[in-house]
This record gives structure tokens, sequence and C-alpha cells, in this order.
């Protein structure tokens, strides 16, 4: 069930509703608009990040790109977006 909530949300908003909360969006490395093949392979990939040990996720801050395994396996990564950017209306 929590695949499909977070690979359906990245898909369709690019965002879950904690990402609403903090303005952060989840996007494509190469600028590609984001599609659900890729929305599962970052879920599968941070459910095997969570699996051992969470060492996927701890990565991040030793990321130059800080970026996760979950967001090098799919290609993704994270922005903060400014404030007052509406993620519900996109």
């Amino acid at each position: 069930m929590a695949l499909a909530y977070f690979a359906g949300m990245w898909t369709w908003r690019g965002t879950t509703i904690g990402g609403i909360v903090l303005n952060l969006k989840v996007v494509r490395y190469d600028g590609q608009p984001m599609n659900f093949g890729v929305g599962l392979v970052r879920a599968l990939a941070a459910a095997f990040s969570i699996v051992v040990l969470f060492l996927g996720f701890l990565w991040i801050a030793w990321s130059r790109d800080k970026q996760g395994w979950h967001d090098k396996i799919a290609g993704t990564v994270v922005i903060r977006l400014p404030r007052g950017t509406p993620l519900l209306c996109i």
C-alpha cells in the first residue's frame, strides 16, 4: 500500500503530503516529467534503502549531490521550492 501511495503521489504531484508541508518536490535529474515507472522504481529503491538499516537515507548526509540511494537508482533529486509556491495547484 505504501509503495502505491508514494509512487502515485510522486507521479501525480511530484511530492507527498509531507513534501507539500515542507515545500519539497521530487524531479528527474534529466529534466523529464515524472512518470509512474520512475516513481515505482524510486519507491522500491526506498524500500531497499530502509531494509539495509536505513543506509540509503543516511547516504544523503555524505553525498555531494544530497541524493539517497533511491534517488541515484531512479535518477531523481529532491528540490526545495521557494516559499509561496503552491504545490496543490501545479
